[in-house]
């Protein structure tokens, strides 16, 4: 490099994002840590992660590498675009990932809107995850981590081209332990810190109790639960208790094991079934988009996510419409547990195509 490329990294105060800041600067960059404070001050001192020892961890490894650091206040930008949407979604039926909405509103945009201030020419994460260059298009790919139990693509389908090249993610080849391993040698203070399991701005036992406690009082609503007859075996108080496929926490009594497949927002009806009722074959998709818009994905053949920890099924495109952000997908053999609000996303080879949030499946 004949001038210093600079990249803005964002550091959460764990290990990953520090190797990320780390490695980059022993590649030559000009790096410049970032930590984005995104929960209220109340939740920030019980959450596991975005908290206060957060963002000390990351000034003191900015500290042992020698870079600069920056906190910035991203709490409205969390605010309405993950939070908010997550207490909605629960209101509303379904099952949100807000992770995924995360990196969709939150990683990037929010690091990215302080580049030109900065003359920054990337920014850069701790995801486990690849990017290479197609060498025939010239097209940027985004393919699955190294460490098959970090992975993280399935959080990133959202990402398009314009984006793509302008960031990093230097730990794509590596594993966790290899990334401790640097940690430790380069006496980082974090690099035995354990990683974060759960939803950051919950700090409540479940987030059942964390969405009763901040759901408006005019989106609690009683219901009925109903068998797929249309009997009434029982009552709730709020149809944000449950997600499809669920079995626990149904309190009622019946001869056979009963499942969650239906919720419906409008009547606050929950329908249950037995185990051979939840299958579904067809899931439609809204907010889909893929990595390489310039693609014909239609009728072709893919792996497939409808959840992050589970191994991928088989299925194919039927229709797509990237104008309208819409997509029909055709599973090659029906699954269980296909809850709205999830992310589907689809996989070829190790490589991340694209994916969007589950509206409908039958």
């Amino acid at each position: 490099m004949n001038k210093k490329q600079r990249v803005i990294v964002g550091m959460s105060g764990g290990v990953d994002s520090s190797v990320t800041a780390a490695l980059l600067l022993d590649q030559g960059y000009d790096v410049i840590g970032m930590t984005m404070q995104l929960l209220p001050e109340e939740d920030s001192k019980q959450s596991a992660c975005c908290n206060l020892g957060a963002v000390h961890d990351a000034k003191k490894v900015c500290g042992k590498l020698g870079i600069p650091h920056y906190t910035i206040n991203s709490r409205k930008a969390f605010q309405d675009h993950v939070i908010n949407p997550f207490i909605n979604s629960y209101a509303n039926g379904e099952t949100p990932n807000p992770c995924v909405e995360c990196n969709r509103y939150i990683k990037f945009d929010e690091l990215w809107s302080y580049a030109d201030s900065l003359k920054a020419d990337f920014v850069a994460t701790g995801h486990y995850c690849q990017i290479k260059k197609d060498d025939q298009t010239n097209n940027l790919r985004i393919f699955k981590g190294h460490d098959p139990k970090k992975d993280q693509s399935y959080f990133l389908y959202m990402i398009p081209q314009e984006k793509l090249k302008h960031i990093l993610f230097p730990l794509g080849h590596l594993t966790k332990d290899k990334v401790r391993e640097i940690a430790s040698e380069k006496q980082l203070i974090n690099a035995k810190k354990a990683d974060s399991q759960e939803i950051c701005f919950v700090s409540q036992k479940s987030y059942k109790d964390y969405v009763k406690s901040h759901i408006p009082a005019e989106k609690k609503h009683p219901g009925e639960i109903r068998d797929l007859e249309g009997n009434t075996l029982g009552n709730h108080d709020g149809i944000y208790q449950f997600t499809i496929g669920q079995r626990k926490g149904l309190n009622l009594s019946a001869p056979h094991p009963l499942y969650v497949i239906k919720i419906d927002p409008l009547t606050q009806i929950v329908t249950v079934g037995q185990k051979e009722d939840l299958p579904k074959q067809h899931i439609q998709l809204h907010t889909f988009s893929i990595t390489d818009p310039k693609r014909d994905i239609t009728n072709e053949n893919f792996e497939i996510k409808t959840r992050y920890q589970m191994k991928t099924i088989y299925g194919r495109v039927s229709n797509a419409d990237l104008s309208n952000q819409t997509a029909t997908i055709q599973l090659e053999i029906p699954q269980d547990g296909i809850a709205i609000g999830q992310s589907c996303v689809l996989y070829k080879n190790d490589e991340l195509i694209g994916g969007g949030v589950i509206s409908q499946s039958d």
